[in-house]
């Protein structure tokens, strides 16, 4: 029943709150924003609990009182028709602040916290919004009968697409995360997990702000496709924005973010958090694939950025290797956690500083920070050997560039693949065996040799033609 109470909203209601999140001025979002029937989705599961009970449901509907509304709801399938009709008011409410929004020109990137509010606690946005409209809203927009603007007479050049606004500011929301969790880590003496109970948004705030201005900055470079630039941004802007946020939340409760379903609060924390991740893999999955058709003068730099993205979403994947349950864990009665960090032994074991990777066994933490600033290690890569063409003549010849771009790419994806094998055999990370210290000696050879086959392949600079010495003919 517990994973039916989490369907609820996942199946019945987030696909339409993404769209009008995420992707407010998209047509399609707009056309299915257009339908009041977005709530049956939602309505179906409370049809399906609610009609066998309908017996109890109207006597208690029609006559109130605390202590019979008290033994109605705990029932669990009870308690889950009742939050379908919640969800689905809320998002019926959300759908009027969306469209009313759009009508009266209200930005996304306001309309978009004010719609996350509206699913968490609709009777403190929508007031909210009424204020927002007040002040920033105008007169909705049939009702302004502007003239029809004229067709250009040309085609407009493609432009360059401008910083994406909603990553910005998540960023800047790490940046105030990430000293109010500094400030906590002085005083707040309090353990969770065997760490500091406020590490752990502290290192997210850090993380999730240097990828998101990263990713702002490289949804700056296509020039074609900016429109679906801004919709992956917005996004993951809002995504990211919802998993940290969640983190800070359950860490000010002195509750575990990842992992903890020891409560049907913290389970649905958990699953909005595993579900969150789900989409923004698959954002960044179409965000590679826009790189992959983009084109660029520097080819070297091109393949760094998508080779890092695609990087990055093999560390991405890695999390999910997180979520199993051991037998330990199957075991429980009741459920109190499923998955963990650590391989072999339990989480909040003895741990590195700073990173807090275990020190006793295997710890999936490790592949995924390797994989995930993959997006930053390669770019980075290339602009060093960009800085270096000055001074070596071998690095101007751009084939070169780009076949050691392709060599250290193979290495930074082979050692996410080894320091995934470790972890997976329960291995720390500072204890490798006979087999992992090979694996790295190899890779480290094939990786040198690599580059040396990448700098001897340079082109040979072609001696210049012997000038063409015209004879002059003797007439006798």
């Amino acid at each position: 029943m517990k994973l039916v109470f989490i369907l609820v909203f996942f199946v019945g209601a987030s696909p339409f709150w993404t769209l009008m999140i995420a992707a407010p001025k998209w047509w399609w979002t707009k056309r299915v924003m257009a339908s009041p029937w977005i709530v049956a989705p939602t309505l179906a599961f409370w049809f399906v609990f609610a009609l066998p009970r309908m017996g109890e449901l109207l006597p208690n509907a029609a006559k109130p009182t605390l202590p019979a509304w008290q033994a109605f709801l705990a029932d669990p399938k009870v308690l889950t028709f009742m939050w379908a009709q919640i969800i689905a008011w809320d998002l019926f409410v959300g759908r009027w602040l969306y469209r009313d929004g759009l009508k009266r020109g209200i930005r996304p990137v306001i309309m978009g916290p004010l719609l996350v509010l509206t699913i968490m606690l609709s009777p403190l946005a929508v007031p909210l919004y009424l204020g927002v409209r007040r002040f920033l809203g105008h007169a909705p927009r049939e009702e302004l009968a502007l003239p029809p603007q004229p067709a250009p007479d040309h085609e407009p050049e493609p432009v360059r697409s401008a910083w994406n606004k909603p990553l910005l500011w998540f960023a800047a929301f790490c940046a105030v995360l990430g000293v109010v969790s500094l400030i906590g880590l002085v005083v707040d003496d309090r353990m969770l997990v065997g760490a500091p109970i406020w590490a752990k948004p502290a290192k997210f705030a850090i993380s999730f702000g240097l990828y998101s201005v990263t990713l702002a900055w490289m949804l700056t470079l296509p020039r074609r496709r900016l429109k679906q630039g801004r919709i992956i941004g917005n996004i993951t802007a809002y995504v990211c924005f919802i998993e940290v946020g969640i983190v800070a939340l359950q860490t000010v409760r002195g509750h575990r973010s990842h992992f903890n379903i020891s409560t049907t609060f913290d389970a649905i924390m958990w699953a909005i958090m595993a579900s969150s991740i789900l989409v923004l893999w698959i954002a960044n999955l179409v965000g590679a694939v826009m790189l992959l058709k983009e084109g660029h003068r520097d080819k070297a730099f091109l393949w760094a950025l998508r080779l890092g993205m695609l990087i990055t979403l093999a560390g991405m994947a890695v999390a999910y290797l997180m979520v199993f349950s051991s037998a330990e864990q199957r075991r429980q009665h009741p459920r109190i956690d499923i998955g963990a960090h650590s391989i072999g032994v339990h989480d909040g074991g003895p741990g590195m500083a700073v990173t807090g990777w275990n020190y006793d066994g295997g710890d999936l933490r490790v592949p995924h920070f390797v994989g995930v600033h993959g997006m930053q290690v390669l770019p980075l890569f290339a602009l060093v050997l960009a800085t270096l063409t000055a001074g070596s003549p071998r690095l101007r010849d751009e084939l070169v560039r780009v076949r050691l771009v392709w060599t250290f790419a193979a290495g930074y994806a082979g050692l996410l693949l080894i320091m995934t094998w470790q972890a997976l055999r329960a291995q720390p990370l500072l204890e490798p065996d006979f087999w992992t210290i090979a694996a790295l000696l190899a890779l480290a050879a094939g990786t040198v040799a690599g580059g040396m086959w990448a700098l001897r392949s340079a082109g040979k600079p072609t001696p210049p033609p012997a000038p063409v010495v015209e004879r002059e003919e003797v007439l006798v």
